[in-house]
C-alpha cells in the first residue's frame, strides 16, 4: 500500500476545491487503478430571479468534472445546503460518521484547518473530529484554493504528489467550472498552473500538488501467519 492506498476519499465543501487542490492527484489515483470517492458537502451556489438553474448547473459542471478526473461524485446530505455554516458542526461530524462508515477508506484528503475560507475551516476541524471513528486510516489536508490571501503563502506541505502527464486532465475537469451564468468568480486557471509548477519544480518534476500529513497509518505488513512474499524484478 502507498501512502495515498487504494481506496482514496476526499472531502470538499464545495464543487470544484477538490479539483482545485488535488485535480491532478485523483487523476494519478485513477489512472493506476485506486477507487476514489469526492464528498461535496454543500453546492455552494444560490437561485437568483434572472439564474433560477445555477445549483442545477454547478452540479452537473461537478458531475462532467468526475467523468473527466474519473472518481465516483457523492452529495452530502444530497447537496441540500449552500454553505456549510449552514449546518451545525455536530451536524456535520454526524454526516461524516456515516460517510467514513460507507466509504471505509485507506486514505482521507480535505481541507486545511489552517484556511482562510470559513467554510473550509469548519469543515476541516469537523474531519478531524470524525478521524476518532478510523485510526487505522491515513489522513491528508489540501490548502487553500485562494492564492490572494496570506493563507495560501503559509501553508507548507510535506508530501508533494506528481501530476505526471495528467496536468491537461486536471485542466479539462477545472473547465467544466466555466459556464454561461455562473455565480462565483471565473477560476484562475493560468495561476493554479503555475503553483502546480511551482511545487513540481520544488521536488524535480513538471507538476505537483502539496498535501500535508495529518496522520500516517503505515502499511502493518504480513500478518504473523503471512509470511512476506519475495518476487525477482
Amino acid at each position: 500500500m502507498t501512502l495515498l492506498g487504494d481506496r482514496v476519499l476526499v472531502i470538499a465543501a464545495h464543487p470544484d476545491d477538490a479539483e482545485l487542490a488535488v485535480g491532478g492527484t485523483i487523476a494519478a489515483l485513477t489512472g493506476r487503478g485506486a477507487k476514489v470517492t469526492v464528498a461535496v458537502l454543500t453546492v455552494s451556489e444560490t437561485i437568483s430571479d434572472s439564474e433560477p438553474d445555477r445549483r442545477t448547473r454547478r452540479v452537473a459542471a461537478a458531475e462532467s468534472a468526475a467523468a473527466v478526473l474519473g472518481h465516483e461524485l457523492v452529495w452530502i446530505a444530497d447537496g441540500r445546503h449552500d454553505q456549510v455554516e449552514d449546518l451545525p458542526v455536530y451536524r456535520v461530524v454526524t454526516l461524516l460518521d456515516d460517510l467514513l462508515d460507507r466509504v471505509r477508506p485507506d486514505t482521507v484528503i480535505s481541507h486545511w484547518d489552517g484556511d482562510s475560507h470559513t467554510d473550509h475551516v469548519r469543515l476541516a476541524q469537523a474531519v478531524i473530529s470524525a478521524s476518532r471513528r478510523c485510526p487505522q486510516v491515513t489522513f491528508l489536508q489540501f490548502g487553500p484554493n485562494e492564492h490572494r490571501t496570506i493563507r495560501h503563502a503559509q501553508f507548507v506541505p510535506t508530501v508533494y504528489v506528481p501530476m505526471g502527464d495528467h496536468s491537461a486532465t486536471k485542466a479539462r475537469a477545472l473547465s467544466c467550472y466555466s459556464y454561461p451564468g455562473q455565480g462565483f468568480r471565473a477560476l484562475d486557471l493560468e495561476t493554479v498552473e503555475a503553483f502546480d509548477r511551482a511545487r513540481g519544480a520544488a521536488v524535480g518534476t513538471l507538476a505537483a500538488e502539496g498535501l500535508v500529513v495529518v496522520r500516517h497509518r503505515p502499511d502493518p505488513g504480513p500478518t504473523p501467519h503471512q509470511p512476506p512474499q519475495h518476487t525477482n524484478r
